[in-house]
């Protein structure tokens, strides 16, 4: 991610400041051709061969399609275009903790070891410390991903009932595929469902989303979008161990949806309204930025009518932290609040800024550099909040 000072330059550009020599007043972009100007000069630098970008201004859904979901066929995108969505996966995760948490049915500070039973004969096992709410932000000191080695669930659940935390478990922050799988693996056995089968039932379904999460049945496949890596070659979609942090794939359409939950606009069922404003809450920060569960929120000042937008380190840790107490746990309406996801093929961004009722999806089906992504969101997503 670029710096605030530069992001704070792009968005001088649509602000109307004063000055004390008359001066012809440009003509103001509509947001169409903001969006346009954002993203056809990077997806042509970057060789992006297709975009979605889903966006809300002010309550208001616009969708924009840019080229094609397979290249060699030349089939152009649309909202029905089927893309893998990575660790945005991680937000319907965090979502049906949420939902649970709401419910009474498990507590953000319950031990992860009480619902994992491969952990549980580990009188020393750091998951009698590690918390639910450890799992959800990162904070556990869980590796990013598991050894290569590992190849099925259960071997993954033996690896880690002999793990050892490297560090005080709450006191770094380090992104974690492992934690988030492990959560999932905790909801599955207090749910008794398969993750997909609660994505679905929990927040697809009532959401009015295609039935896929972390599936895409025969009826489905002609809509999936070709991912491609940076060379520009194609990448075949494979499995991955852990699901509950990666695995649901989602059309633009489908995410408008999501995104429309996320900014808890009017509609939105009152069940997931409130697990979603609970996910999108703080629980941990880093120094520079606040944790929700799963959601990365960045606060917002706002000056001379321009939203200032602190630097933010792309790290994926670890790096120190602290858990906040609850009066420090409180929804923030003017903040950037944010998740990316990443896979072989595929990048994807989800931002709102609630206070302007304005959020911004983009999924794309190439690999860009790491951190660009994110970038173009943010001039997406303060272009949409004008």
């Amino acid at each position: 991610m670029r710096n605030g000072l530069r992001l704070c330059t792009l968005l001088s550009l649509f602000s109307l400041i004063g000055s004390s020599i008359a001066a012809p007043t440009p003509p103001a972009q509509t947001l169409d051709t903001k969006i346009s100007n954002i993203m056809k000069p990077w997806m042509q630098k970057r060789g992006i061969p297709g975009a979605v970008v889903e966006v809300y201004s002010n309550g208001v859904p616009h969708a924009y399609y840019f080229g094609y979901a397979d290249m060699e066929k030349t089939m152009p995108i649309n909202g029905n275009t089927i893309f893998e969505i990575g660790s945005v996966t991680k937000l319907f995760t965090s979502l049906l903790l949420a939902q649970e948490v709401l419910h009474q049915d498990l507590k953000l500070n319950d031990a992860t070891a009480n619902y994992i039973p491969e952990f549980q004969p580990q009188t020393k096992t750091p998951f009698s410390k590690i918390t639910l709410r450890h799992l959800a932000t990162h904070t556990a000191c869980l590796p990013y991903d598991e050894p290569g080695t590992i190849k099925t669930d259960r071997e993954a659940l033996t690896y880690f009932s002999r793990w050892r935390a490297p560090r005080r478990i709450g006191e770094s922050w380090a992104y974690s595929n492992v934690g988030m799988g492990i959560l999932g693996y905790v909801l599955e056995n207090k749910m008794h469902r398969s993750i997909n089968t609660l994505y679905q039932q929990n927040i697809l379904t009532p959401l009015g989303m295609t039935p896929l999460g972390g599936t895409v049945p025969a009826i489905y496949e002609p809509y999936r979008a070709k991912g491609y890596n940076r060379a520009g070659d194609f990448m075949p979609p494979r499995d991955y161990l852990f699901p509950a942090a990666n695995v649901i794939k989602a059309s633009g359409d489908d995410m408008k949806k999501f995104l429309r939950a996320a900014l808890l606009l009017p509609g939105t069922p009152p069940d997931i309204a409130s697990a979603m404003k609970l996910t999108e809450t703080p629980f941990a920060s880093n120094g520079t930025y606040k944790q929700g569960l799963g959601w990365v929120i960045i606060p917002l000042q706002r000056q001379h009518d321009v939203w200032i937008l602190p630097k933010k380190n792309n790290s994926i840790g670890p790096t120190s932290a602290t858990q906040l107490s609850s009066l420090d746990s409180q929804f923030n309406a003017r903040a950037i609040i944010e998740k990316t996801g990443t896979l072989d093929g595929f990048r994807s961004y989800i931002g709102l800024i609630p206070a302007t009722q304005s959020g911004v999806v983009v999924l794309t089906n190439r690999y860009p550099a790491m951190g660009d992504t994110t970038r173009i969101g943010h001039q997406l997503l303060l272009a949409a909040s004008r």
